[in-house]
């Protein structure tokens, strides 16, 4: 099974097929996301996705196998028709894989067929990756 890029808008999402435990969406997101500098824990993360969820943000999940491999916000400051992305992380076996760069290009994919015209990359990384491959701006 590939690489899928799914917004999600809630950790109830159902998009794990079987979780093995109460709230795995959740508990998997937050290990990821504990891995990225600006959180100290992985419950800051799920406390910030889950008052952004409140204001139209969305999560964009990597899911491979079942499973997320990669996470990444996409929020809208409500006065551009731009997103901003932000909070990238990867699981650390998928480091160097390549997938960072698919993640995002079907996150750009997802968010471009809903009518977003620019995009505005927070994270160093995100931003490195989404001018490598001239995904900034549409054409």
């Amino acid at each position: 099974m590939p690489l899928e890029a799914v917004a999600i808008n809630s950790f109830d999402a159902p998009i794990i097929r079987e979780p093995a435990r109460k709230n795995e969406l959740a508990l998997r997101v937050a290990d990821l996301l504990a891995q990225h500098p600006e959180f100290d824990k992985g419950e800051d993360a799920i406390a910030l996705f889950t008052s952004a969820f409140k204001r139209g943000g969305l999560l964009y999940v990597g899911m491979f196998n079942d499973k997320p491999i990669a996470v990444m916000g996409c929020f809208d400051d409500g006065q551009t028709d731009s997103k901003r992305l932000q909070y990238l992380a990867v699981h650390p076996q998928n480091h160097n894989r390549g997938i960072e760069g698919k993640f995002i290009k079907q996150v750009y994919d997802c968010e471009v067929k809903k009518g977003v015209r620019q995009f505005v990359p927070v994270d160093s990384d995100i931003h490195q990756i989404m001018a490598e491959y001239e995904l900034l701006s549409l054409k």
